[in-house]
């Protein structure tokens, strides 16, 4: 972890910081350079080389909850309904299902021949074993809402009911039942993340949490996991039992964790990686659309960029009008212009206003489209009120994954703040696999946030302020928001369910439990002999590698 401490007295628009105290272990600069070396010499013609920004905390599909575990998650398993590249639910390990007339009954029906990579025949039983494992509280999954909607499932989670209860059933080896409490329209969409693809119970039950290890692990989907070397690479091969292992063009995938954005690039432009992560640095990006202009893609994303406050804590719980403050005081076009530069735009919502084809594109604050002087001033006003000043100011630790984008988004906000409030800050830089937990427990003050939208539903956002729900990090808890969401996912009456919907989040979003930022956009870079990625029409940027071939 490196800590920086700075107040940073200047201009909004011009973020120069000079004269910043700061301490900083070596853990990010070895982090690079094991990555670095560990690719010297790899040229090998059939294997896909790709940055994956971090270094991934599981490679259990339960346990899975950022994009870069999900980048190798998708690779490793598969489940009974898969996606293609526009994002839309295709047939998987399920090549038919039907589906009840009161919409409360899918009918699932497996493929035949299906194996885990060790030969042994994957069944319908093995998926009802997966499901509970999901929905199982003492598994400690942040996704097991995605199966809320079956039955039983509530209370399973709320540890009111037993795992082996849940609406599931194999009335033989290639049938699968699932019986939902409500019509559910995304429920296909939902069983497409990766937290819900089949698992080996014989392997867990065999080696208990050593099962993901290298040496033990099976898995079901395209690749089998075979090297892992921490902080270095992840090296995946072709699993020939997969169903569908003939259409699979690739041999090998080596994931690299670099935090360093630069490093990534670099590594690039010598032809030592055939893809990078999700953006590029922001300095570099003009300069790669002129010298790569074939191999950038830039490319929008349903996702979200916010600081979390943390409701634990009385300072912001009970301080409204402080959070507010805090909110106004932000200039998000100068943010996403600016600092940013690359496309983004700003956010004024917890949603962004493309889901569901723009349908909340009307949740936004009141003060949106304001002048920028009239945001100041209410902000300056709302902080006196709140019972702090540029005498007496809020003192803030700020944390964010350490990466240089968010570096540079932080201190960013830090000048605003300073700027138009006089808050002192302390930023704080953590890798994720630091700043997850921290988040989770409630240990912070306030912390960068951001969520990417999973299907194209509400619902891939709602739960973000679900009282006690595992992805809620800002720890928020509004008895009366649970309760519109709960009615709202109970209706059959679409009309009145996105009524529903839009009352909560307007709840939510006059709140401030978080502080929207911005949306992004990614910029990755993709070596032309990469053939048959269609990156712009994957709005939620799931990729796997399945879909790829590599020209000689």
């Amino acid at each position: 972890m490196r800590t920086y401490s700075c107040i940073v007295g200047c201009l909004v628009a011009v973020f120069f910081v000079a004269g910043c105290s700061k301490s900083q272990s070596s853990n990010t600069e070895s982090t690079n350079t094991t990555v670095a070396n560990a690719q010297v010499g790899n040229t090998d013609a059939n294997t896909f080389r790709v940055d994956i920004c971090a270094e991934i905390p599981t490679f259990d599909p339960v346990m899975a909850e950022d994009w870069y575990t999900y980048r190798v998650i998708n690779d490793l398993y598969a489940g009974l309904v898969d996606f293609d590249q526009a994002n839309r639910p295709i047939p998987g390990m399920a090549g038919s299902w039907e589906i009840s007339s009161d919409g409360l009954t899918y009918t699932f029906h497996l493929r035949p021949n299906l194996k885990f990579s060790n030969g042994t025949p994957i069944t319908a039983s093995d998926f009802v074993y997966s499901w509970q494992r999901l929905v199982n509280p003492a598994t400690g999954s942040a996704y097991a809402f995605l199966l809320k909607d079956v039955v039983n499932a509530p209370e399973i989670i709320d540890g009111k009911s037993a795992a082996s209860n849940l609406g599931v059933s194999a009335p033989d080896d290639k049938t699968f039942v699932v019986k939902l409490i409500h019509p559910t329209n995304a429920f296909l969409s939902y069983i497409t993340t990766p937290n819900v693809f089949v698992v080996s119970k014989a392997v867990i039950e065999k080696y208990g949490e050593s099962w993901t290890q290298p040496q033990n692990i099976v898995t079901s989907g395209a690749y089998v996991l075979k090297e892992h070397v921490m902080n270095g690479y992840i090296l995946a091969t072709k699993n020939p039992e997969y169903y569908a292992a003939n259409d699979v063009k690739i041999a090998n995938v080596k994931y690299f964790p670099f935090v360093d954005g630069n490093a990534s690039i670099s590594n690039y432009k010598t032809g030592a990686l055939d893809a990078t992560c999700q953006t590029v640095p922001i300095d570099q990006y003009k300069k790669l659309s002129t010298d790569y202009p074939k191999e950038l893609h830039t490319f929008k994303w349903e996702r979200i960029e916010f600081l979390n406050l943390n409701m634990q804590s009385a300072k912001y719980a009970k301080n409204p009008k402080l959070r507010q403050a805090l909110a106004l005081a932000i200039d998000r076009t100068n943010l996403a212009d600016l600092v940013l530069g690359a496309g983004q735009t700003p956010l004024y919502s917890v949603v962004t206003p493309t889901i569901e084809n723009g349908k909340y594109a009307d949740i936004h604050y009141s003060w949106s489209d304001w002048p920028r002087d009239k945001q100041i001033a209410l902000a300056q006003e709302l902080y006196k009120e709140a019972g702090y000043s540029k005498e007496h100011p809020l003192t803030v630790n700020l944390k964010y994954q350490t990466n240089d984008l968010s570096k540079k988004v932080m201190v960013a906000v830090m000048s605003m703040w300073q700027e138009v409030l006089g808050v002192k800050v302390n930023l704080i830089n953590e890798e994720l696999k630091v700043l997850t937990p921290d988040l989770k427990s409630g240990n912070y003050d306030i912390a960068q946030g951001r969520w990417g939208a999973d299907y194209n539903s509400i619902t891939t956002y709602t739960p973000l302020f679900i009282c006690n729900n595992g992805n809620n990090r800002s720890h928020y808890c509004n008895p009366l928001y649970d309760e519109l969401i709960a009615k709202a996912e109970a209706t059959a009456d679409l009309n009145q369910q996105e009524k529903l919907y839009k009352q909560a989040l307007l709840l939510v979003l006059n709140d401030y439990p978080i502080i929207p930022l911005f949306e992004p956009t990614h910029q990755r870079l993709v070596n032309p002999r990469v053939k048959g990625y269609n990156i712009d029409s994957n709005y939620l940027d799931n990729v796997q590698t399945k879909w790829f071939s590599l020209a000689k």
